[in-house]
């Protein structure tokens, strides 16, 4: 992607802002959260601490400017590598003043700056919306992603700890430039206990569940792995089934102008036709993913309408079997990038 192709979307995305802005009546916003500064930036990240929601720099958008706000210790490298080309201003602030930044902007701003969570809700249906540029991106990710885990899986045998697969679906993806949020893994008996199995002690005698987040450009994807170390038997045969035919009904269902609601539908529907009816109600089931691990998670009767441009990650699952994958969901239906 040139910086030119990302000025132009980010210029894009800072007058959808401004129009919030109008509607409102606001002298600014500014938005500090990861999600909102890598999507009003095109792919700038603003973390140091990998498990924090909001970020060290912030971005100020008024109807005229757009500047962004960090403290002189993060100031240079986040010019220099997040947002060269973009013709942002930034503003190095005193590292020690933690009110220096909500100073800052309202001096810039002559008034009160809206934050992330005022706009939240009209924010998360712009950013669902993912650009030709995003959906390249998604796609890299997600083929690192299915790469370190298959790398993972290749190590597994009797003995392997779950720990050990972890590490080396972790190793693979810091090696790309991608982070994990989200690591899960089971071995055995654990697969069917948990649903969010974090990597324990436990060693792998017949079969692993290896679950990835990968992040990347502030963008997410999602999937889930198995390693079978033998022929499963007839009921894990039946489950696993069962979990993919859940998952390919949830698939059909998402098109264009349906709606979540509509998609849990089909899967509560598809539960109840492979003989697993309130299964469903152990776990969630996925939804839109873009710059969160879930934009959205689905619920009953939910009325979030689908476009195409979204990106989702349905996750069924029956005990002891899950799918899981990531997909981007064009006018014509389903492109799988997982």
């Amino acid at each position: 992607m040139s910086d030119e192709t990302r000025a132009i979307l980010v210029g894009e995305r800072l007058d959808a802002i401004r129009r919030l802005l109008d509607d409102r009546g606001a002298p600014a916003a500014l938005l500090t959260a990861r999600r909102n500064f890598a999507w009003a930036t095109a792919g700038g990240e603003n973390h140091v601490v990998l498990s924090s929601e909001t970020g060290v720099a912030g971005i100020l958008v008024t109807p005229t400017e757009a500047s962004v706000l960090a403290a002189v210790n993060e100031a240079p490298r986040i010019a220099d590598e997040e947002l060269a080309g973009l013709g942002l201003d930034i503003h190095a602030l005193p590292w020690h003043d933690d009110a220096a930044m909500e100073r800052e902007a309202k001096r810039l701003a002559g008034g009160h700056p809206l934050d992330d969570a005022a706009l939240e809700d009209a924010l998360r249906p712009v950013r669902c919306l993912l650009s030709e540029m995003e959906a390249t991106r998604m796609s890299a990710i997600a083929s690192s992603a299915s790469a370190a885990a298959n790398a993972a899986l290749e190590t597994v045998h009797p003995g392997t700890g779950e720990r050990e697969v972890a590490a080396t679906a972790m190793a693979f993806l810091a090696g790309q430039g991608i982070r994990a949020p989200v690591l899960l893994a089971a071995a055995d008996d654990r697969i069917s206990r948990y649903r969010h199995p974090l990597p324990s002690a436990r060693r792998v005698e017949h079969r692993l569940m290896l679950v990835i987040v990968a992040e990347r450009w502030g963008l997410h994807v999602a999937l889930t792995r198995f390693a079978e170390l033998r022929p499963p038997d007839a009921d894990l045969r039946a489950r696993k089934a069962a979990a993919e035919q859940i998952h390919a009904a949830m698939i059909e269902a998402t098109r264009p102008g349906r709606t979540l609601g509509d998609v849990f539908a089909a899967a509560q529907a598809a539960y109840a036709d492979v003989g697993h009816a309130d299964e469903w109600r152990l776990h969630h089931q996925g939804g839109i993913i873009g710059y969160q691990g879930r934009e959205r998670i689905a619920v009953p009767n939910d009325p979030t309408v689908i476009h195409a441009g979204m990106a989702f990650a349905w996750n069924p699952s029956v005990a002891g079997a899950k799918a899981e994958e990531t997909m981007l969901l064009a006018d014509d239906g389903p492109r799988f990038l997982t």
